[in-house]
């Protein structure tokens, strides 16, 4: 139970990151509030997973604001829906999230298509930019009944293997049995998946008679098993993507021999899709149209979810740009019923009927090697899409504190390299809780943003800036000279004075900003001492009168303190 747990938790995760990246379009004036509210309803309503999972948005009201299965509740107050056993459930998800931000809650709920409801397990998690509420669930009577196939179909796979192995031996038994022994012996460590299964195994060819033929198909088919064994784990161990499709596309071109593969990956969200290996073509190498860049529901594999070649029936796609006679087949890279990617083999159009079978042979082999990569693909792609979200602030976009940790050393030991200074800026906006109080806390949330932005342009694009939480923020300048930290911070200031905020009403306000300046590694030769230095200057700032920039002096340092 606890694995189908954290595989919703990281699902809902994923729908997160889908309004993640919708608000930082709002942010960055690419879009209205209200389009990514609509795009972010419709991308999220289409996701699904184990086949038939699903996802919804209510908001803290709580008011239903997008439910796949079950549209008739869009728009309506739930604070008073319940359960057949008087769950609030809806007041529950709120009551979670308010808490804790994130939660488990169980209820009674329809599957769908069904009108009675069963026991349900769902996971929420709150979007605060706008007051909305993921989740998805699983239905705990589905998990007990997977539980019993599993343990029916492990019954069956014994009682199957054993008839097998019975009729086999009595085959052998009355005509070969001492030739044949060697490969029922291979083929049942590789039918039972024993752990310790010799894939380098090979049987000796002492006769041209069925058996010998028998012993080289057996011996081919282990070579074909070790060899996407090993790619698998393998590409298991690369650290980046571009490793993986590197790797899939040296298999294409020396072991199988495929001339000119491309490797597309394909982004469902802005419905685009992109070359990632080779990274660069040139003209003479593309053979689709670029409008399926733009468009990936153009391109036919992706679209229909199934392989296409042109030597089935010739002019198969539209978006292919036929130079001469030339012939293509393309593979889609599917999982959970997405297109993820498409690899596309193209093939100058003059082989013989030999050769063009010898053609389909490798593409077959060549679909045994995708299909071991795209779980391993999925999974790195899943991996970087949660580390991305992990390391940055949900609400401003900036890196966070965890950011920081793990990426100081590196930071440093380059500073140190090059002989040069950092400077350590710790920024808090003065009286912010008088915003949250008076105008409320989504007027908070937008002074945050705004704040962000005015930091990204007072520096350059080498520099880091980090939302620390609250109002607090730390910057880091990267290769300055000793003392201009301050004169950076000094600009910040006077730019926060002059700078009017108008909220969503209309109505516009001014906020100061207060800075605590030190330098690494002039102040001391460890960052995170450096940085208490700057939050003591910025307290300094702050006893003394706010709306200022102050530089650490040793005088400001009380042991007793600190």
């Amino acid at each position: 139970m606890s694995g189908k747990k954290d595989a919703t938790r990281q699902a809902v995760e994923v729908a997160f990151g889908v309004l993640v990246h919708y608000q930082r379009l709002v942010e960055n004036r690419e879009l209205s509030a209200e389009e990514a509210k609509d795009r972010a309803k419709e991308a999220i309503k289409g996701l699904r997973y184990s086949s038939r999972e699903y996802f919804w948005i209510n908001d803290t009201h709580p008011r239903m604001i997008m439910h796949p299965t079950a549209p008739r509740l869009n728009g309506t107050d739930l604070s008073d829906f319940a359960d057949p056993n008087g769950t609030l459930l809806f007041k529950e998800f709120v009551s979670v999230t308010n808490v804790s931000g994130s939660g488990f809650i169980g209820y009674m709920w329809p599957k769908p298509g069904e009108q009675a409801p069963v026991e349900k397990l769902s996971y929420v998690k709150s979007f605060k930019p706008w007051g909305w509420i993921v989740g998805s669930g699983i239905y705990l009577d589905d998990v007990q009944k997977e539980i019993l196939n599993l343990r029916n179909l492990a019954i069956a796979g014994g009682v199957f293997f054993a008839l097998l192995t019975m009729a086999l031996a009595w085959w052998i038994g009355s005509s070969l049995t001492k030739r044949l022994e060697r490969v029922i012996d291979g083929l049942k460590d590789v039918a039972q998946g024993k752990g310790d299964v010799d894939l380098r195994k090979r049987i000796a060819i002492t006769s041209i008679d069925e058996i010998g033929a028998l012993s080289t198909e057996f011996n081919a088919l282990m070579e074909s098993i070790s060899d996407l064994t090993t790619f698998r784990k393998v590409i298991e161990e690369d650290d980046v993507m571009e490793d993986v499709y590197s790797r899939l596309y040296d298999v294409f071109t020396d072991d199988l021999k495929l001339k000119s593969p491309v490797i597309f990956e394909v982004d469902d969200i802005h419905k685009r899709m992109k070359p990632v290996y080779p990274l660069t073509l040139n003209e003479d190498d593309q053979s689709c149209n670029q409008e399926i860049l733009d468009n990936c529901n153009l391109c036919k594999a992706k679209r229909t979810g199934h392989g296409i070649s042109s030597y089935d029936f010739p002019k198969i796609c539209k978006q292919f740009i036929d130079h001469g006679n030339a012939h293509h087949v393309c593979i889609p890279m599917t999982i959970g019923g997405s297109t993820i990617g498409v690899v596309q083999f193209n093939f100058n159009g003059d082989e013989d009927i030999e050769s063009s079978q010898h053609v389909a042979d490798q593409i077959d082999k060549a679909s045994q090697y995708i299909k071991e990569a795209l779980p391993v693909i999925e999974s790195k792609r899943l991996t970087a899409t949660l580390r991305e979200s992990a390391l940055c602030d949900p609400l401003t976009g900036l890196h966070n504190r965890r950011f920081l940790q793990e990426s100081a050393t590196n930071i440093c030991s380059g500073a140190l390299r090059r002989n040069k200074t950092i400077g350590l800026l710790m920024c808090d906006l003065d009286y912010f809780k008088q915003v949250n109080d008076t105008h409320g806390h989504d007027a908070g949330d937008l002074i945050l943003v705004e704040t962000s932005k005015i930091l990204k342009k007072s520096v350059r694009d080498s520099d880091l800036i980090f939302r620390f939480g609250g109002e607090e923020f730390f910057i880091m300048l990267v290769d300055v000279e000793p003392g201009e930290a301050l004169s950076v911070a000094e600009k910040m200031c006077k730019t926060f004075e002059d700078h009017q905020f108008t909220l969503d009403t209309g109505e516009r306000i001014t906020k100061t900003i207060s800075i605590g300046v030190s330098e690494f590694p002039g102040d001391d030769e460890s960052l995170w001492k450096g940085l208490k230095y700057a939050d003591v200057a910025l307290y300094q700032a702050k006893d003394t009168g706010r709306n200022k920039a102050m530089r650490f002096t040793r005088e400001m340092w009380k042991d007793d303190q600190y």
